[in-house]
């Protein structure tokens, strides 16, 4: 059970799961009323930014102390969201924020993996659950970052009135969640053999 974990990180990615759930379904009823929503995702935005921050320096702090490279990371997310708010209604998408959370989250899971290849312990990472965590931080973000610059080629429609982008956000969804689920599995396997 996460709940029981003694790092705190593990019960912050699960609240956080559960208020994008929450967010994901209070967005469906708004747009099912035929009200904006954008609102709610730029409010959402905070919450998503100070997770994943938290859980890549969480990750990163087992092989360096990151606190340097968190600092101009995170200060530079913050300034793009308070740009936005004095420049651009809120009811509008932020997606300058968006952006530059993605770059900044991609090249942190790089920075990761530089770091994971350059530990000489063994880590084997069919089991490690921060490995897996990140990895899905990385194809979530990356693969948001590319559809953001080629978001004019995404705009055809496949299914119904899904559109590329919207089958490729799904995707990237599932990989995301997918993988998260695995490394919560990866890291109780963990806890039970310490224990």
């Amino acid at each position: 059970m996460v709940w029981k974990d003694r790092y705190i990180f593990w019960k912050i990615v699960t609240c956080y799961i559960a208020i994008a759930l929450c967010t994901e379904l209070f967005a469906i009823y708004l747009a099912s009323h035929h009200q904006h929503n954008l609102w709610l995702f730029n409010i959402f935005l905070i919450f998503e930014s100070s997770t994943i921050l938290y859980g890549l320096y969480y990750c990163l702090q087992e092989y360096t102390n990151p606190k340097p490279i968190f600092f101009i990371g995170s200060g530079t997310v913050c300034l793009t969201y308070f740009y936005f708010l004095v420049t651009q209604p809120f009811s509008e998408s932020n997606t300058l924020t968006i952006s530059v959370m993605s770059i900044v989250f991609t090249l942190y899971c790089l920075y990761y993996y530089y770091l994971l290849l350059k530990d000489e312990n063994f880590i084997n990472i069919k089991i490690h659950p921060q490995f897996w965590w990140v990895t899905g931080v990385l194809f979530y973000y990356f693969g948001s970052t590319m559809s953001n610059i080629f978001d004019g080629m995404f705009t055809i429609k496949i299914i119904g009135i899904a559109t590329l982008r919207y089958c490729i956000y799904v995707l990237l969804n599932l990989i995301l969640y997918s993988l998260w689920v695995y490394s919560f599995i990866c890291r109780m396997k963990q806890r039970k053999l310490q224990s």
